[in-house]
């Protein structure tokens, strides 16, 4: 049997990246391909799962099972099952195309790829794999990941392998970033962390490649050029805040000096999350955000803990003990009563946490924190996690194109800009609000109406 993996290895011939590739998925249980566009992913991913189904038939695993995973079914008749009717001879195996599955020849184990879509990952909830690979796989939810990797499971096969091969960009960029580019992992998955290895790949890897698509590449508008060209995992297409930089915005703030103007924001959740912030403006007028308080659910981004008003206002105590808090912003609706009950915001005032009504004009806001970024006067606390993942990330909304889309996890955002709101920039100094008097008038019981008719 050593010989048709062998066979098998000679018609692949993979490029050195692509090598590299298939070294990582044998040595470790989550790889992913990819970066940039045109370094050969996706016929990676489909080839590499025939020689993975090779060589466990050398070791006596036969009729084994793996997925190629697609996120719609045009995805993968253009991406995947067009190619396998070229690239595939006829003695290799034999496609059944009404299921869309490749069955090898029994001399190679009779091994099949079941070819799939995404569109409900909970249709293969009693399937099973050996392996799976995902095209595209920024594409998918973080909740799709969790679902398929538990049906990694083969009878007698302990290494089984996940596999992805994907551009920058997509719902799931920030995600696939996390865990394979930064490294950040929930404490659930800490264990893993050695499991997961990145290949990257650029299209100058790719010796196929005519020159002419790299013309193309390299004549992109700039952020797409750093991202499909370079591999850029900071910049994709429809990218929002395209002014993010790392090395600019993040920093590590062990200690908030005296001197400086400390205040909060919180956009509220209960079954979607919260997200409280802390601030802290510099002599410059520069804002540092240095703590965050996430209401998520670990492993689910747009789940909340729902945890009550009372319960997060003892969290915010607790941290803030000692500090002095000028005041605090949040969107307007925790005023809104929907039954005889206290507010949410009567609850947080009820535990000593106050708030004022934030100026929550989604325009104004996001452009608040365009121009910080872009000319720096916004510093982010490394133990951010939550922000630090989610704002590089943010797309345009495809139907209000000058908006965030509202269907990603853009808590902490909405957050930041009541935040940002109450500080508007100024070219070089940081103008400030008179909301000291306003917050002092609340605290003492003038309420939030009072505040509004200010």
């Amino acid at each position: 049997m050593a010989t048709q993996v062998d066979l098998v290895s000679d018609l692949i011939k993979p490029t050195p990246r692509q090598r590299v590739f298939m070294h990582e998925v044998a040595r470790k249980r989550y790889v992913l391909f990819g970066g940039a566009m045109g370094g050969g992913k996706s016929r990676s991913l489909r080839w590499t799962l025939v020689w993975l189904l090779t060589r466990w038939a050398a070791k006596g695993h036969k009729n084994v099972r793996v997925g190629l995973f697609c996120e719609d079914y045009p995805s993968l008749k253009e991406r995947q099952l067009s190619k396998v009717e070229i690239e595939f001879p006829e003695w290799l195996g034999k496609m059944r195309t009404a299921d869309h599955e490749y069955k090898l020849a029994p001399q190679f184990g009779g091994g099949v790829i079941a070819f799939r879509n995404l569109d409900d990952a909970t249709k293969y909830q009693s399937a099973e794999f050996a392996a799976i690979a995902v095209d595209e796989l920024t594409k998918n939810d973080l909740n799709t990941f969790n679902f398929l990797r538990m049906r990694l499971r083969w009878p007698e096969i302990e290494d089984t392998r996940f596999m992805g091969g994907t551009n920058p960009g997509g719902r799931g960029h920030g995600w696939v970033k996390g865990f394979w580019i930064d490294r950040s992992f929930p404490p659930e998955m800490e264990h893993l962390k050695d499991d997961f290895v990145f290949v990257p790949s650029k299209a100058k890897d790719n010796p196929h490649l005519a020159d002419t698509y790299l013309d193309v590449l390299r004549s992109l508008p700039e952020h797409l050029r750093k991202a499909y060209l370079e591999g850029s995992w900071d910049i994709f297409e429809g990218q929002c805040f395209t002014e993010w930089d790392s090395t600019r915005h993040i920093e590590d703030l062990e200690k908030v000096p005296p001197s400086w103007t400390r205040f909060r924001s919180m956009d509220w959740g209960f079954s979607k999350p919260y997200a409280i912030y802390w601030y802290a403006v510099d002599e410059d007028g520069v804002v540092h955000v240095y703590r965050e308080l996430y209401g998520c659910r670990e492993g689910m981004p747009d789940v909340g803990t729902q945890e009550t008003a009372a319960e997060v206002a003892l969290k915010v105590k607790r941290l803030e003990q000692g500090e002095p808090i000028s005041y605090g912003v949040a969107d307007p609706s925790i005023w809104s009563r929907t039954g005889t009950g206290l507010s949410i915001a009567e609850e947080f005032t009820k535990q000593g946490v106050h708030w004022m009504p934030a100026d929550n004009n989604r325009l104004a806001g996001k452009e608040q924190v365009h121009k910080r970024l872009r000319d720096g006067s916004l510093k982010i606390n490394r133990s951010c996690r939550g922000l630090i993942r989610t704002l590089p990330t943010l797309t345009y909304d495809p139907f209000k194109v000058e908006d965030v889309n509202t269907r990603e996890e853009d808590h902490p955002f909405d957050s930041l800009k009541y935040g940002l709101m109450t500080r508007p920039w100024t070219p070089g100094v940081v103008k400030e609000r008179p909301v000291r008097d306003r917050w002092n008038r609340d605290s003492e019981g003038g309420g939030a109406e009072s505040w509004m008719a200010c």
